[in-house]
């Protein structure tokens, strides 16, 4: 897993205070979203988040790592595959109909397994040169 890394900013107090407020009602928006939390202790959560995140990296830029899409790739490919609609692929997912092609169009990585033939993957054992006993 990639570590955020962090940059300093310069901002203005009143910038700064700005960016706090809004860092916590995107943490009360997750925080519901993701555990059902109520509002009320949701907003006690997201403010003692923000309250550390400032004292320990006050004045920095945090960069966070986007999730790995392969699996949601996969399963556009599968379902578009699968002749299911267009639109509903577009709607589930919340991506334009150029990204749908532009997704299924990308070949899935293969797995290589070294030594073992298969219809896929017809491919000779290894040679290393010993007799086989």
């Amino acid at each position: 897993m990639t570590e955020p890394t962090f940059q300093k900013d310069h901002q203005s107090e009143a910038q700064a205070d700005d960016a706090a407020v809004q860092l916590e009602h995107d943490f009360i928006a997750i925080v519901r979203e993701e555990i059902g939390m109520h509002e009320a202790l949701a907003a006690i959560v997201a403010q003692a988040l923000v309250r550390g995140l400032r004292r320990r990296n006050g004045g920095q830029s945090i960069w966070i790592p986007a999730p790995d899409k392969s699996q949601r790739d996969a399963a556009i490919r599968r379902e578009f595959m699968g002749a299911r609609n267009l639109k509903e692929i577009m709607a589930k997912y919340g991506i334009s109909r150029s990204r749908v092609y532009q997704i299924v169009g990308m070949r899935e990585p293969i797995e290589v397994r070294i030594g073992v033939s298969s219809p896929k993957n017809p491919v000779p054992g290894l040679q290393t040169g010993r007799v086989a006993e």
